[in-house]
């Protein structure tokens, strides 16, 4: 795992404290094989003993639980990507070349990592079912989306978007990225999964870029919210019983 220190802790000082930090970086790189290899649904803490090479009550002494794990080894993951997606991003100027950017680093990070890949988008899965667990796990997919949508609101092309259509734009992208690559891992055994062209790439910039609110409102297009259509009222004669 590449994440040695996340962004703001302190370098550990002491022997004492360095081995904490080693003991729980090798639980945090263990975590992340396993779950890669056999899933978050059907890993155990068993599995997580034994994977890393130590006893359960050493892994309780740093993670309360599996959750608590994958919260760590999620969080991680999301770090090494938002760095390796501001180096991508570095000196872009246009709002195309950073959307660009951040759509090349993503498919080249999963592509380096597709223990990831698995780890990330079984995540998205558990957070389907809304379990209360499941609250800080969100609160890192928001973290990365944020990080995503202060990207794209630096270099957008109006200043009249608000937060939140930022953040749709970086959730529009990660969800595009995260798809296909997904997808396209799903098909790799049927000879169909190869690999992202740059043509796939070029349409999934081309899709972030036009749904820009600057972009919509220039077409003249209009979100409107689903209506639910009303019942129509049956005719007397339609009745099966009448009285």
């Amino acid at each position: 795992m590449s994440s040695v220190l996340t962004p703001g802790s302190q370098r550990p000082k002491g022997r004492r404290e360095i081995k904490k930090h080693v003991t729980r970086q090798e639980l945090l790189a263990a975590g992340r094989r396993l779950f890669g290899e056999k899933g978050l649904y059907e890993s155990s803490i068993e599995d997580l003993s034994r994977h890393a090479g130590v006893a359960k009550g050493t892994l309780y002494g740093y993670f309360t639980s599996k959750d608590e794990l994958v919260e760590a080894v999620v969080a991680a993951g999301f770090d090494d990507l938002h760095a390796y997606t501001l180096k991508a991003v570095s000196g872009s100027e246009s709002y195309a070349d950073v959307v660009k950017g951040v759509v090349e680093a993503h498919l080249a990070f999963f592509a380096e990592n597709p223990d990831l890949m698995r780890v990330f988008h079984q995540v998205r899965g558990l957070l389907k079912f809304k379990r209360p667990e499941g609250t800080r796990l969100r609160a890192v997919l928001v973290r990365h989306l944020e990080r995503i949508s202060g990207l794209l609101a630096a270099h957008a092309p109006t200043s009249r978007a608000g937060k939140g259509e930022h953040f749709e734009t970086a959730s529009l992208l990660f969800g595009a990225v995260s798809g296909i690559v997904s997808t396209r891992a799903s098909l790799a055994d049927s000879g169909n999964g190869s690999g992202l062209t740059q043509q796939s790439v070029r349409a999934i910039v081309a899709l972030v870029v036009t749904c820009t609110p600057a972009a919509v409102g220039s077409a003249g297009l209009e979100l409107r919210k689903p209506t639910r259509a009303r019942p129509k009222p049956r005719s007397r004669g339609s009745d099966p019983v009448q009285r």
